[in-house]
């Protein structure tokens, strides 16, 4: 299923009234036009919106209905709107962030209609809204690790039930999991206070939002030091504490670090520190390869997004269509035997995932793309004429059934593929995916190597 819009959820026509109306007549507009809410217009502007709790909490309150309808929403919090091309994962969070059911949707600018809590629960499993609401209320680490608990022993449920609905892809479970764990982070960092200019973003598999089980974490962290001498060292003192105190609360909820180091631990550096290592990894990329790969599926999650995004920038620049870093990035072949045919046997990782994953995310860096999602990447990749279009939807599709094997052979503790055990139509889809990302690594090497 290709990322969902705001736009995709927006349920009936825009109901508006202006600032002058009554409250009363507000009431029946609503009842007549069968909505919960309507949106205050002035200048084809939302000032503000009004909801069905509202009505009931000002009938509670005695409020005076004959009282305009501006002179209400005066007395309420700010608006809180979203744009009708945002990612429907992005408003929810800010809805629940808010507390509100009911958020204004922008289009270009202008008000296109309102979306509801509603509107989005009927359309996912209560598997990802049951576990975001629930960390979003934890006051406490030992909360949030009982409900971490409980959502990856439910993972696996979840993601078999959905592959019994047609239109449900990998990505989708991907992401589902990864806003309930990016939620886990920020409420973990929340209760220890975040330091400011710092950002601490999650990288590898899920950073691109490609993790499943919940394996291990890969994080990086980059803060920037502002002071002189003594204060210098204090504020790069409590950086270091607030990561490692971040990366113990993680250990101990049950998110158990990357068993190669590659966590903030290990890779935590002060702006200035980073750039250098940036243009020395630049120098040679075949042997800097891991680090570069680290930096490019960082994703932001917490802090100061714009530090990561600069230092992505000086990386990129620096890497401008660098054909030593796209050759390395061949290294792992998919499982086609000599004679052309899919092997019988192989490791989804290493021969399945890494064959269109590596050179994808290669071709990302030196062409400056800055997405993270593998299929995000492609779809980039296509639109800036770098791979052609008919190729790139099929590498998607091969992807996805890739990732589709990635989940089933882990939900079974383990991550060979047998193609044996598999039924005729889903073995040569898989055999199909094999050939189609060959002849994507043939494309590249001809091409950028």
């Amino acid at each position: 299923m290709a990322q969902r819009k705001v736009r995709d959820f927006i349920r009936k026509k825009l109901v508006h009234v202006t600032p002058e109306t009554k409250l009363r007549d507000c009431a029946k507009i609503m009842y007549k036009e069968n909505v919960s809410s309507v949106v205050v217009l002035k200048n084809n502007k939302p000032l503000g919106i009004v909801t069905d709790s509202d009505l009931r909490r000002l009938i509670a309150e005695n409020f005076n209905f004959g009282e305009s309808v501006g002179s209400f929403i005066r007395m309420k919090k700010g608006l809180v709107a979203v744009d009708a091309d945002d990612d429907v994962h992005e408003a929810l969070s800010r809805m629940l962030e808010h507390g509100i059911k009911h958020t204004v949707v922008l289009d270009n600018g202008l008000p296109s209609g309102v979306i509801t809590i509603g509107d989005i629960a009927y359309s996912f499993s209560p598997f990802y809204i049951y576990y975001t609401i629930k960390l979003r209320r934890a006051k406490s680490k030992e909360e949030v690790r009982e409900i971490l608990e409980s959502f990856k022993a439910g993972i696996k449920d979840f993601s078999m039930e959905l592959f019994d609905k047609p239109d449900t892809s990998p990505k989708f479970i991907f992401t589902t999991i990864s806003y309930v764990t990016d939620t886990a982070v920020r409420v973990l960092a929340d209760l220890l206070g975040v330091p400011e200019n710092i950002v601490y973003a999650v990288t590898g598999s899920w950073g691109r939002r490609e993790q499943y089980l919940l394996t291990d974490r890969d994080t990086i962290s980059i803060y920037r030091l502002d002071g002189e001498g003594v204060d210098e060292l204090i504020d790069e003192m409590v950086y270091r504490e607030f990561i490692e105190d971040l990366e113990d609360c993680m250990d101990e909820v049950g998110f158990p670090p990357c068993p190669h180091g590659y966590t903030s631990r290990n890779y935590s550096y002060s702006f200035e520190d980073m750039q250098k290592v940036i243009l020395k990894c630049c120098k040679n990329p075949e042997e800097n390869a891991v680090f570069i790969s680290i930096l490019a599926d960082a994703r932001a999650l917490i802090g100061d997004e714009e530090l990561l995004v600069s230092l992505k920038r000086l990386m990129f620049e620096n890497l401008r269509k660098n054909r030593f870093l796209v050759a390395n990035s061949l290294m792992y072949k998919p499982a086609i035997t000599l004679f052309g045919q899919a092997a019988k046997e192989f490791d989804i990782k290493a021969r399945g995932i890494a064959p269109v994953e590596y050179p994808v995310r290669a071709l990302a860096v030196v062409n400056g793309i800055y997405e993270v999602n593998t299929e995000l990447r492609i779809r980039s990749l296509a639109d800036n004429g770098i791979i052609p279009r008919d190729l790139a939807h099929e590498l998607i599709m091969a992807y996805n059934i890739l990732l589709a094997q990635k989940i089933k052979v882990q939900n079974e503790g383990r991550n060979e593929v047998l193609l044996s055990s598999l039924p005729e139509i889903e073995r040569k889809m898989v055999e199909n995916a094999m050939k189609i990302v060959r002849r994507f690594q043939v494309y590249v090497e001809r091409n950028y190597v």
